[in-house]
């Protein structure tokens, strides 16, 4: 064989080594990104974040309002925490389902700082308990709103911002209601405030639309 002749066959061999393995890579790049919707691909850390600050919450408020129901004797207050119990679980149903389509893996138990809270609330009896529920709860809400409003405007992901739309009017309701409670309308307590300088980071209350009630 001649050397030209070498040449062309190991240039045609090179060649096609080359266009295999870009299309190897091409095809490794598309099972990737086949894991996330495309809209979770381009923000998802934002995305994924709010479902993991929203969880967390979630399952803070659930257990505070069981709380308030065992250590309550105001009607107002356990109506209240009642309302909460139901709207949260079918939300934190929604928001599952949410997350297991984007493959984004929920927290199960509250954040530490949610965690010192519900402790605090323990220690409590009579009506030093409903003030400190109550101002807990108009705290929670408020950040809530917050959250949830920078979701339903901000967010990348269609889901998701719709998840946040629909939720903030029972979010809101739930807010009034706590502020009608007894302490519900004064400042923070400084006992229930987080030492975080970002507040976002603890809360993210989940609420459902105000459809979806008190039906348990």
């Amino acid at each position: 064989m001649t050397a030209r002749r070498i040449c062309l066959v190991l240039g045609t061999a090179l060649l096609a080594g080359l266009s295999f393995g870009a299309v190897a890579q091409n095809g490794a790049a598309h099972d990737s990104g086949d894991r996330m919707t495309p809209s979770m691909q381009s923000d998802g850390s934002r995305d994924a974040m709010f479902m993991r600050k929203a969880a967390a919450a979630n399952t803070a408020e659930i257990q505070a309002g069981r709380i308030a129901l065992d250590k309550s004797g105001n009607a107002e207050v356990k109506q209240l925490a009642q309302r909460i119990i139901d709207d949260h679980t079918k939300a934190g149903d929604q928001l599952v389902s949410i997350a297991q389509r984007k493959q984004v893996s929920l927290p199960t138990e509250p954040m530490p700082t949610q965690k010192q809270e519900a402790d605090h609330l323990k220690s409590l009896s009579g009506t030093a308990f409903d003030q400190a529920y109550a101002q807990a709860m108009v705290k929670d809400h408020r950040d809530a709103i917050e959250l949830f409003g920078m979701e339903s405007a901000n967010g990348s992901d269609p889901d998701l911002k719709q998840f946040a739309s629909t939720t903030l009017p029972a979010l809101k309701m739930h807010l009034q209601m706590a502020e009608q409670l007894p302490g519900g309308g004064m400042h923070r307590n400084d006992a229930m405030d987080h030492t975080d300088t970002t507040p976002m980071d603890d809360n993210g209350s989940m609420r459902m639309p105000a459809s979806g009630s008190s039906t348990r």
